[in-house]
């Protein structure tokens, strides 16, 4: 550490309420502590929960280990692309402007945020490769041995997820697309591959050499993190300081109980399509569906990343329809979340409606007729992204035609509920007085739900077809999804008439 860093943290250290060497002890202590109290016997008991008939043949499959190198590879992919938003080496704006955009080396500035945030993926990695070894273990289809080179596999792998990450983060548009789309051809690659690789070459279950496996991801995540921090000095100043704006633009106002306004704030914004002409002839149906698509393809990545999520939403929706028990609920859940955060990246003109609401009449329509005529496009697409996930999921595990039928009727609930969030206004003061108990304040728990009612909505209606579909009801799929359709935009019309007055 050079003598001007040194002084700098001695700075910012001294400052009120900063973490002193005593707050770090005792953060050790209580992770010391934690892990063997609570978290070892909490995976345990999730494993014994989870070996059951329905769903340990899923994980016994012969396909298993290279769904499990598929994702990883497709999580990297992912981690890619949001390394452009939000990258694991970054500091507070104040820190960066002071550190970051001086003399020092960012190497020797930025490698300590860099290991604290590879603390997301190689633990989210690890706690889902402990599971599922505790799960076969728990029926009797592991030994010791081989569940912990899995999970030292695991690590390795999660490692090598920061990675991607932090080359998101240091690489340029165009090269960042291509390594994107490149672990995206790795993961097609190595779902349809006879051998799995990676991750899935030290599955628990009929590995052959799973200890080699882990001995070589865990020396290439620990390569590849090297090969990173001696390359943050090409970091550029102008990303950093950007990406930490956005960050704490981000944070404050999701502390303000703003989580929609939050995601917002990393929205990128618009990179192609400048030329485009967003007007064009009439009816008005089909020139708002023109602004709509102009706007989509303005975004490439954001509409690229929308289009990847309603395909893995409608096929984990169709996948849903040959599994039982806790797999198939978590695909229902799982899918139609995806598919909920799918239509997001199609919906702006809708919000763009409901924004106009009591704004001077430029477009000669009302901001209701603004709202529905922008909803046309993105429930078209989105049904056709559903009808066409959900029908290679269906013919891949030979599902029924539930399958293709469940995601594309849901496209329509999804966007109407969307409609009713954007309409939705401003959270009411009464929610956020406080509620003294003897658990604490407990006004965090109405916030909470007034933030996520839109989800908790959408994922309900996701279980609701999903339940009518597993009980052979397909001929009241449609009407069912008529009516969630027409109540989630009675409840839009509501809001936005509570609105204008």
């Amino acid at each position: 550490m050079t003598q001007d860093l040194r002084a700098v943290r001695e700075v910012w250290a001294s400052r009120a309420g900063a973490r002193t060497r005593t707050d770090l002890l005792y953060l050790i202590y209580l992770v010391a502590l934690s892990v063997p109290v609570l978290l070892v016997p909490a995976l345990q008991s999730v494993g014994t929960l989870l070996a059951r008939p329905d769903v340990l043949p899923a994980l016994l499959s012969a396909r298993a280990p290279q769904a499990i190198g598929a994702t990883v590879a497709a999580g990297a992919a992912v981690l890619v692309l949001c390394g452009a938003v939000r990258g694991p080496a970054l500091l507070a704006p104040f820190l960066t402007a002071t550190l970051a955009s001086s003399g020092l080396r960012r190497r020797d500035v930025l490698w300590r945020p860099l290991l604290r945030a590879l603390l997301v993926p190689v633990l989210g990695n690890v706690l889902g490769c402990a599971v599922l070894a505790l799960t076969l273990g728990a029926a009797g289809h592991v030994t010791p041995a081989a569940g912990a080179w899995f999970v030292l596999a695991g690590t390795g792998a999660g490692l090598l997820l920061g990675a991607a990450w932090l080359a998101g983060q240091l690489l340029d548009p165009a090269p960042r697309r291509l390594l994107a789309v490149a672990l995206l051809a790795l993961a097609v690659l190595q779902a349809a591959m006879p051998l799995p690789t990676g991750l899935g070459a030290a599955y628990p279950v009929g590995a052959p050499h799973p200890g080699l496996w882990a001995g070589a991801l865990l020396a290439a995540g620990a390569a590849a993190i090297s090969v990173g921090i001696a390359r943050l000095d090409r970091l550029r100043g102008q990303v950093l300081r950007e990406q930490a704006a956005r960050w704490e633009a981000a944070g404050r106002t999701a502390l303000a109980g703003d989580l929609s306004a939050a995601a917002g704030a990393f929205r990128p914004p618009p990179s192609a399509g400048r030329r485009l002409r967003a007007i064009g002839a009439r009816p008005l149906v089909l020139l708002y569906a023109r602004r709509d698509a102009v706007a989509w393809l303005r975004s490439p990545e954001r509409l690229a990343a929308g289009t990847a999520a309603g395909l893995s939403g409608a096929a984990a929706l169709a996948g849903s329809t040959v599994l039982t028990g806790p797999l198939a609920w978590a695909a229902v859940l799982g899918g139609t979340l995806a598919l909920w955060g799918a239509s997001g990246t199609l919906v702006d003109g809708l919000r763009h409606g409901v924004h106009t609401l009591g704004a001077p009449g430029l477009f000669g329509q009302r901001a209701g007729v603004q709202v529905m005529l922008h909803a046309v496009a993105p429930t078209v697409l989105l049904a056709l992204l559903g009808a066409l996930g959900g029908g290679l999921a269906a013919a891949v595990a030979g599902a029924g035609p539930a399958a293709a039928l469940l995601p594309a009727l849901l496209a329509p609930v999804l966007v109407a509920g969307r409609a009713r969030d954007a309409a939705k206004g401003p959270m009411p003061l009464s929610l956020s007085t406080p509620m003294p108990t003897a658990q604490g304040d407990l006004s965090v728990l109405a916030m909470l739900a007034w933030q996520s009612d839109a989800m908790l909505l959408a994922a309900l209606s996701g279980a609701v077809l999903a339940g009518l579909g597993a009980a052979g009801q397909l001929g009241l799929l449609p009407g069912a999804a008529a009516v969630l359709t027409a109540a989630m935009a009675l409840m839009a019309a509501m809001r936005l008439r509570a609105l204008a007055r």
